[in-house]
Order: structure tokens, then sequence, then C-alpha cells
């Protein structure tokens, strides 16, 4: 019986693709070819020698070939398919069977012309009693199929271990009916729930997914701002999980039908890991989900030569901090690293004649020193502004107010700058200079602001090369095009660095992350500017030709210097 294999028939030739999706002109197709002749590569692996982005090559390669494209990170193989193939044969032959159903095989692959391993696949499931009579085939990276494929192996692995600490079959059901009930001698799921967050723990996760789904409960952990799968479970182990997690962070256990915030001190249950963890949960259609966002106070940088910053930016920065009066803004979006860039210059100017309180929502680390903390409390009434405005008579010389979020807290914390206090605070905006356009809309005069602001900071994270499989290529057309955009010169020794995928990073060639910042000084022609009520556009066009860089061009100067990619440049700034 033939097997047919799922196609479109492309309507382009392979060389148009490539010029058209690259941006290449034929010369540049050429020169490539040749260098593949005279090294006998193959084109494309040529191509990403010299800085192509291996996703972009497996996309022109599916479209040509009339197949789909994609990352594998929705799809879960069935353990009865993944368990016939040995995770050696997977992983030399860069293939991986997504799904059989209806006598149709979803195949993963890198190579869609290797017809031999497509047969011998085919073969090995005949031998186990499937009946394929299609075969629809799926395009990913080196990486992608790599990294699926250990996190497979590894999940399979970790959930025999789970299966074996739950003693239970999957179809029984747990019960937690009191508080009482659950307790560290009668139920093995708090083993389960120790182990999620000490894995997390180990990976330098910053936050866990619990997520249930109609089949399963998914778990994922977010590790260097991407979210990675870590487990699957039965779903009948989802309630006590997440009941679990409610009693360790004081939650109302039985209350399932509006959100719950709350924080657990995890060193009350492993002293060995000095945890925070700061718990949300929220009622879906399958049951509860739940995100914890993990609070590390051992490893929390709390140093300003270790956040990422270029000589003059922290030359700046430091310079600005020590002022006895004004605003330091920080803004950016919610994970961009504010709160541990504040914590740090507090540190560095926590001295004993200085007076240094906080208002946050919540307080993710304590400073200790002689640094005052305290959370808001909206419920009760004590917000941002109330907070303020009570700190002001307790005699502060400084003081970090966690969030803007009104007109209130803006104009008390516009107030207390001008009475002779440093204010540290944060905005949720694009880029430094916009934020002067949210406060002016929130309703500060343009006089007050050019009075009291002295450093707008935005900030992002990018991700780092791995050290362990770090490698050097020539620059691609693109990424030429994106440093001569930012305004750095293009030479023939130019070199730029990417991660080649191993173990350490767990293939995906990045390991940590960094910052990258556009920092606006905001001296008297900016203030000027202010009270006259000038554009953003041209402050931030005097601010450029007075040497401020954008997120941007912080960030390709890191790429130049090896720290991160340029793909990595485009995915966090705009240009």
């Amino acid at each position: 019986m033939s097997i047919t294999i799922k196609r479109k028939i492309p309507d382009k030739s392979f060389i148009d693709l490539i010029v058209e999706r690259l941006g290449l002109q034929l010369e540049d197709i050429k020169k490539y070819q040749s260098i593949a002749k005279k090294e006998n590569k193959n084109l494309l692996q040529v191509l990403i020698e010299h800085g192509y982005s291996e996703e972009d090559i497996a996309k022109i390669k599916a479209e040509y070939f009339g197949y789909k494209y994609d990352r594998l990170t929705n799809y879960v193989p069935p353990e009865e398919i993944t368990e016939i193939f040995s995770k050696k044969f997977l992983m030399e032959r860069y293939v991986l069977p997504l799904k059989f159903d209806q006598n149709v095989l979803i195949l993963a692959m890198v190579e869609p012309t290797d017809v031999i391993t497509i047969n011998e696949v085919i073969e090995i499931l005949k031998q186990h009693g499937y009946d394929i009579k299609e075969v629809n085939i799926i395009i990913t990276t080196k990486k992608q199929i790599l990294e699926k494929i250990e996190l497979l192996y590894e999940e399979k692995r970790k959930l025999e271990e789970i299966l074996k600490i739950l003693q239970v079959e999957e179809k029984e059901e747990f019960k937690f009916e009191h508080e009482e009930d659950i307790t560290e001698k009668s139920s093995p799921i708090i083993m389960l729930a120790h182990r999620i967050i000490e894995d997390a723990y180990k990976k330098n996760a910053s936050d866990i997914h619990i997520q249930p789904t109609e089949a399963n409960t998914r778990i994922r952990m977010r590790i260097d701002g991407d979210l990675v799968d870590y487990l699957n479970l039965p779903k009948f182990a989802h309630e006590p999980l997440i009941t679990r997690y409610k009693i360790m962070a004081n939650m109302k256990i039985d209350e399932k039908r509006v959100p719950q915030d709350a924080r657990i001190n995890f060193a009350r249950f492993n002293p060995a890991i000095d945890i925070d963890l700061r718990v949300s949960t929220v009622p879906t259609v399958y049951g509860e989900d739940l995100v914890m966002r993990l609070l590390d106070k051992s490893s929390v940088i709390l140093d300003l030569d270790k956040l990422g910053f270029s000589e003059n930016h922290l030359k700046l920065y430091r310079e600005t901090i020590r002022k006895p009066y004004g605003i330091i803004l920080h803004v950016g979006p919610t994970g961009s690293g504010k709160t541990t860039t504040l914590y740090s210059a507090l540190k560095e100017i926590d001295t004993p004649e200085k007076k240094i309180i906080t208002v946050e929502d919540p307080v993710e680390y304590t400073l200790g020193g002689s640094i005052v903390q305290t959370n808001i409390n909206p419920a009760a009434g004590y917000t941002f502004a109330k907070a303020i405005k009570s700190f002001l008579r307790h005699d502060p010389d400084v003081m970090l107010v966690g969030e803007i979020r009104d007109i209130e807290t803006a104009k008390i914390a516009v107030e207390a700058s001008l009475t002779g206090h440093l204010v540290f605070s944060t905005l949720h905006t694009n880029d430094a200079v916009s934020t002067i356009t949210r406060l002016e809309e929130m309703g500060i005069e343009s006089y007050l602001l050019a009075d009291s602001l002295l450093l707008i900071c935005a900030q992002r994270l990018v991700k780092k090369i791995c050290n362990s499989c770090k490698t050097a290529y020539i620059p691609s057309k693109k990424e030429e095009i994106v440093i001569k955009n930012a305004g750095f010169e293009i030479n023939d020794d130019l070199r730029l660095y990417k991660g080649s995928g191993c173990k350490v990073c767990n293939f995906t060639g990045y390991k940590g992350r960094t910052g990258i910042h556009e920092l606006l000084k905001v001296d008297s022609d900016i203030k000027n500017m202010l009270i006259e009520r000038e554009s953003t556009e041209k402050i931030k066009a005097v601010a450029l030709e007075k040497g401020m860089k954008t997120l941007r061009q912080d960030a390709v100067e890191k790429a130049l210097r090896g720290i991160t990619t340029i793909d990595e440049v485009i995915r966090v700034t705009l240009e």
C-alpha cells in the first residue's frame, strides 16, 4: 500500500525564495554558491554560517518543499509513540514523530529530503502495529528539534519519578476536603509541589506556570525570558497540586471562583533554598491557573557594575543617583529589570547619614541596612499617594515609589522632589523620551517636569550568548543593515557571535540575560525645551546630538562585543 506525503507544490524557485525572504541580490547568491562549492558544503549551511537565521532558512525550506514550519512548542508527542524510538536515533536523525491520528502521521524534521529516515520511521512504526496511510511533515530547526527531544526524554524520566512518588494509578482521584487532611505524612502531592519549585530554582527560572487544559495539566517555566515546557501531568493531579500551593501561600482553598494573590516563603519548607514565591491564581474553564514568580534573595544582583550598563551610561547613572534632590525614572515593560536596577542604586547610596524609604507593591527583596521598606495595601486605602504623604513626615532623604500609576501619585512625587528629596520611581513606557509625554498626559505641568526630572532610564533585557558553544561568523546582509542603521561602521574584519546550541544552554544558544539601556539626561537645554513645550521628536533629536544612545544602539553595541545576537537586538528593540 502506498503512503501519501502531503505537501503543497511551490510556485517559486528555491533561489527566488532565498533572494526574496533574505533580501539578497543575485550576486550575493553567486558568492555564497561559490563558497559552498569551494568548501564542499550545502548552500543553506553556508548561509547559516554567514549569519543568516537558522529559523529563516527553515521557513524558506518549508515554503519551497510545500510543508509547514513550526517551533514545536505546542506539540506533546504521545508516550506510546516516542517510547518506540531511542533518544539517540531521534537526535542523530533530527526527526521526531509528533502525532498519529486516523492513519495520519505528523513528523517533525530538519531535512525533508531525507527519504531514508522517513521510510525508516514509517517501517519502525508499522512493525509496532501502526497503519500509516499519510505523512504530514513539519519543518523545524536543529536547535528546536534537539531541544524538544531533550525535554521530552527528561520529562519522561521526571514523570516516571513523580508517578512513583504519587503511588497511585492515573484513574484514582485525590480528594481534599479539609486542610487538616493534607499533611506531610498523608499526601505525597507535597513532595511533587516541592520538587517543582526546587527544579525551577536549579534551572534559574523566574516563573512557574501551572496551566490546566482539557486533557492534562501543563507545567512550564520561564527561563531567560522564554517559557519552556517542564512537565505534563495527568489531569487527576491538578486540583491537589493547586490546593497544596494555596495552603503553602495561606490562600483560601475553598475559593476557586475569583483570583487570589499571596506569597510563599519557601525556606519554611526547604531551609536550603532561601526564596520567596509571589503566587497568583485565576479561574479558567478547566480549573485554576496558577503562576509563581521566584524571588531569589541570595542570587539577586545588587551591583550596578553587573547589570549591563556601558561605561558611559554607568558613569552618568552613578553621578545622577548621588544628586541631593530630583526625580530618577526607570521605564520599560514588566520583567525588564527595573526593580533590580533600582534596588542596586539604593544599596549603592545607602550610607549612615541618609534615610532611605521605599513604598512598593509588593516588596520583592528585603534590602537590609538602614533602608525602610513598606508594602501598599489598596484594599485598606493605603495607596502609593497616601504612603508618600505619610513618609514625608518621617524626614527621608531618598524615596523609592514602586510605580507612578495615577496623577495623585505623580504630583506628590514631583512635590517631594521639589522639597529636597531624591525620588526614584517607575513607569510603563516604551522609551525615555515618550515618558515625558506620558507624564504630561497624566496632568503634570511641563515647568514642574523641567524643575524635577534628573534622568530617565529606559531598559530591557536581552539574552546572552552561551559561552560554552559561542562561535564567530561573518554577518549577513540583513545584519549589516541593522548595524549600519544603528550608526556603526562595517568593515571586512567584522565578526558577530552566536551560540551553536549545547547541553549547557539546552540547545538554545543562550544562557542568562543582561540589560540594555537608554539614558536621557535632563540638562539645562532639555529643561528649556520642556518649559517651551517642544515636541518629543525635537527633544529626542537634541538628546541624540548630545550623545544619548537609543535602546537599539546600546543593544547593537553589545552584539558587536559578542554579548548578544542581532536576532535578540531585533526581537527586543525598535529601530
